[in-house]
């Protein structure tokens, strides 16, 4: 519609509180001054201090943009984006109980780079199973279309076929960026400019997908950071884990 005001929203990037290699001041100052973004979530895995961290700091009134509080949860179905919480979800335990959990705080959730076989994904017949369950609290309110990393270039043409001839969910698109220069490189415009707007729009329908896959030229660029962004996520992350441990407090 001619004249409508979109807002911009990446609501997928991760923090040094989980694999991300970035402060959360270090986002919040890129945000505002490298893009045009109007609301972001911190997305870190199985933390949600970094995004609460993130809210606090923008409540202060120094930004221009706003921030949802999210959480990454790994659960043994795959990866699950979770929003409008104030207490993290204990990962590893079931998708199911895990969407009820989320729906329990009064927030809501999206399926992340489903089906990728590249990173721990939501398969299609968990993506299936949940769309049939009839729990009032079991059901996904949207689902990532776009994620530009190698993991979800690979289905991306499988998403919007399942999406849009079957599911047909509430589309987003985010960044999935754990390095500065990739934050808005996939987003998702929405009705208006504010976090209700977006809420608003996502239960609409209305929100849209936008976004270019990285290029091989892209992680080339990343050289030596790739390799330590790696250390971070395939080592003291599960090591995290197996000591007990939840990764960075806020200060």
């Amino acid at each position: 519609m001619a004249g409508e005001v979109r807002g911009l929203a990446d609501l997928h990037m991760h923090s040094e509180f989980s694999d991300g290699m970035h402060s959360i001041p270090e986002i919040l100052e890129y945000v505002e001054h490298e893009t045009d973004l109007d609301l972001i979530a911190i997305t870190d895995h199985d933390n949600i201090e970094g995004a609460l961290l993130a809210r606090d700091l923008v409540a202060k009134g120094k930004y221009r943009f706003e921030v949802i509080v999210g959480i990454e949860i790994s659960t043994i179905g795959g990866h699950l984006l979770a929003y409008d919480i104030e207490h993290p979800i204990k990962g590893l335990q079931t998708l199911s109980k895990s969407i009820r959990l989320v729906h329990e705080q009064g927030g809501w959730v999206v399926a992340p780079h489903p089906m990728s076989w590249l990173t721990r994904s939501i398969g299609y017949r968990d993506l299936i199973s949940i769309m049939k369950n009839v729990d009032p609290l079991i059901y996904f309110d949207g689902i990532e279309i776009i994620n530009p990393s190698l993991a979800g270039r690979v289905v991306y043409d499988k998403i919007v076929r399942v999406n849009r001839d079957m599911v047909h969910l509430p589309e987003t698109a985010g960044s999935d960026a754990h390095f500065l220069h990739h934050i808005g490189t996939a987003h998702t415009s929405f009705e208006g400019k504010t976090a209700d707007n977006f809420r608003q729009s996502l239960k609409a329908k209305t929100t849209q997908p936008h976004g270019s896959f990285w290029t091989l030229e892209d992680h080339r660029k990343l050289g030596r950071k790739a390799g330590q962004q790696m250390i971070r996520s395939m080592i003291l992350m599960p090591a995290r884990y197996l000591t007990g441990q939840s990764g960075p407090k806020r200060k």
